[in-house]
């Protein structure tokens, strides 16, 4: 078995870079065979994943970085399901890894050498894997603006998604989109947000899909229909904590289910974080796809319930 460190120089404000002397301390004398790869420039993580598995190596690939650079790399793996990815968590948000802990149980080089690897579903959008979580309306504008906090001096994930919510409160909100269920079944509106999920977290820790697993092959779908700035406030703590589905609010208010596919429009182009990287749609198709990579768990941690 061979071990590749992908290294994202600019993930994290540069923090990626700084682990290659904690990689080589770590395993330098052992017998594991292992070497660095740097990246050189965005979607590089995704070609280097690509072109190693397409050579038959046994690899296991450490991504050091955020949920972008992960993105990368299982979009790499597309057509290799029995490719073993893990994530060294040096971004700003790290959602994914919170699905098992915190991030601080991702760190320790040997505990990622040593874990286990499990089946993991993604979301399949437009042809591409969604690893976690994409969002559109509320969310995704908050997420659009955080990338901008964030490149800022001192601001971290967490802070920087806090300053975009205060943003995004002094816009006109809402977006009008259209539903087709893979029973023919259609709904239209204007919703505040809506969350396309495969893991639990988004924008630095907040619990916006509390009932999703990873490996059940189906995405848990969050529509949040309109609210006044006041009463959205109020539920923005539960939110966070993902105890908004038991109040009287997230009863009313909120669309909660699990799906294996589902159709979505808009009339215009629009945004959607996908994995906390921005981009537009007008019409997408999303669809699971059950057992598309293997995760990397650190020894010692299991996936979170």
């Amino acid at each position: 078995m061979e071990h590749i460190f992908i290294i994202n120089p600019s993930a994290g404000q540069g923090k990626a870079a700084k682990l290659i002397p904690a990689i080589q301390l770590a395993l330098e004398g052992t017998t594991y065979k292992y070497s660095i790869y740097t990246t050189k420039a965005a979607g590089d993580a995704e070609r280097f994943v690509r072109e190693t598995c397409e050579t038959g190596r046994k690899v296991r690939f450490y991504v050091c970085g955020g949920d972008g650079s992960f993105h990368e790399a299982v979009n790499g793996a597309k057509e290799f399901p029995e490719a073993e990815l893990g994530v060294i968590p040096v971004g700003t948000g790290n959602d994914f890894v919170r699905n098992f802990g915190r991030k601080g149980d991702f760190m320790d080089i040997l505990s990622q050498v040593e874990g286990r690897s499990m089946s993991c579903d993604v979301i399949d959008i437009n042809g591409r894997y969604v690893v976690n979580m994409a969002n559109i309306g509320f969310d995704c504008e908050v997420a659009a603006k955080a990338s901008e906090w964030k490149k800022k001096p001192f601001i971290s994930g967490p802070a920087a998604y806090l300053m975009g919510i205060l943003s995004e409160f002094a816009k006109p909100m809402g977006k009008r989109m259209s539903f087709r269920w893979a029973d023919g079944t259609t709904m239209t509106g204007k919703f505040l947000l809506c969350t396309l999920a495969n893991g639990s977290f988004c924008g630095g820790g907040f619990c916006s899909s509390p009932k999703a697993a990873l490996n059940d092959g189906l995405m848990d779908v969050g529509i949040v229909q309109m609210l006044p700035r006041g009463r959205f406030i109020g539920i923005l703590p539960k939110y966070k904590t993902g105890t908004y589905l038991d109040t009287k609010l997230g009863k009313e208010k909120v669309l909660y289910e699990k799906y294996e596919k589902l159709e979505l429009a808009v009339a215009e182009p629009t945004n959607i974080s996908i994995d906390g990287e921005i981009r537009q749609f007008t019409y997408l198709k999303a669809e699971m796809v059950k057992g598309a990579f293997r995760f990397i768990v650190p020894k010692g941690l299991e996936v979170r319930k």
